[in-house]
């Protein structure tokens, strides 16, 4: 089987997880897609295209896309097309850091309820150039969520990650403070959230797509610690939970969807070395800056708190997200331009730092 038919087959991941990994929609997710105009940012990618698909089966009003890769973009555009899903005027090319663009197209497509999955998301590579993450992952989604507000969106859905619990990577940094930006726009008309999840399972770049690789070409498998542990999801499961997250979304509240047990990266391996009839050999690497050998789902202060929805539970104790972080991210915007990559670390952890009711808690070991 090719590779992306593998990757792609519900009964593979399922038996990989150990779990059923179909969407199902509550009456009140249905209800808050129904009719609405939709657009949904990083539409490209493996979360982002997911929501797209997802949302078409919900009757929804017009379905925008958007996304800087042009590529992934039109191969989305080609396929909804197919299906008699989308008018080519609804996918958008642009970046998600220049402003300016931003705010232009959501006066021009005024839409009801934006899911924001834009984001650079490869840990190591975000070690090396924490610019990009910074100015991706925290300047685009607060340039994304000012120009919705203004736009008149009611619903704002932000995506966020499990790294973002007691962060210990310029990933998990940028993607907690654009939590918290995202949360500054509470008390406006717009009702915002952000959902946090773990590894997706057969995403774009991530771990699957990977092993499958090194396994099919006989390749060794790398490993960075044979204790190593990660949550995991498939798309269509992640992308269905958030839209229901999305249906509560209201005041800034970071939602945490239901992953299951951790998974041991080892014991994944061995499993999908037996779907593909093949022997792994495995090398230990080690930790990479920035990389947890164990995922965590909450900071020390926060708390989980039940939902209407068994699968999404809400964090407590996160604090009041303050609007003045709104101007601390235009000055580090400033910053990323000019500042050497050890400066730029630095000024993204103080920002952090500020940020918290208590940092020692909230932010992970650096």
């Amino acid at each position: 089987m090719h590779q992306n038919q593998f990757l792609a087959d519900p009964a593979t991941l399922a038996q990989l997880l150990g779990k059923s990994t179909e969407p199902t929609y509550s009456a009140a997710a249905r209800a808050s897609i129904k009719g609405r105009s939709v657009l949904v940012t990083g539409a490209g990618g493996s979360i982002g295209s997911e929501i797209v698909r997802q949302v078409h089966r919900l009757s929804p009003g017009p379905v925008y896309l958007l996304d800087h890769d042009e590529g992934a973009l039109h191969s989305l555009q080609v396929e909804l097309n197919g299906h008699g899903l989308l008018d080519d005027d609804r996918t958008v090319l642009a970046d998600i850091r220049d402003g300016h663009t931003m705010h232009r197209l959501m006066e021009q497509i005024r839409p009801d309820i934006v899911f924001h999955a834009a984001a650079h998301k490869h840990l190591p590579l975000l070690e090396r150039y924490p610019a990009e993450g910074v100015k991706s992952n925290l300047i685009g989604t607060a340039n994304v969520v000012a120009a919705a507000a203004n736009a008149g969106t009611t619903t704002f859905v932000n995506i966020s990650t499990d790294k973002a619990a007691a962060p210990s990577s310029v990933l998990g940094a940028t993607k907690r403070l654009a939590e918290r930006v995202v949360a500054a726009w509470a008390g406006s008309s717009m009702q915002v959230a952000s959902v946090r999840f773990g590894n997706v399972l057969g995403s774009r770049g991530s771990f699957l797509p990977t092993l499958h690789w090194q396994l099919s070409n006989g390749l060794p498998v790398t490993i960075t610690d044979p204790r190593i542990t990660r949550f995991f999801m498939t798309i269509p499961e992640a992308a269905g939970l958030v839209i229901e997250a999305g249906e509560m979304a209201q005041a800034g509240e970071t939602y945490v969807l239901d992953m299951g047990d951790p998974v041991s990266i080892e014991d994944l391996v061995r499993r999908f070395a037996v779907a593909l009839d093949a022997e792994p050999q495995i090398v230990y690497t080690g930790l990479r800056p920035g990389e947890k050998l164990h995922e965590e789902l909450l900071d020390s202060i926060e708390n989980l708190t039940s939902t209407r929805h068994p699968r999404v539970s809400a964090v407590t104790a996160n604090g009041p997200a303050q609007i003045a972080l709104l101007d601390e991210v235009d000055r580090i915007a400033t910053a990323a331009a000019v500042l050497g990559t050890e400066e730029l670390r630095e000024l993204l952890w103080d920002l952090l730092h500020s940020t918290a009711a208590h940092s020692h808690d909230l932010v992970g070991a650096r």
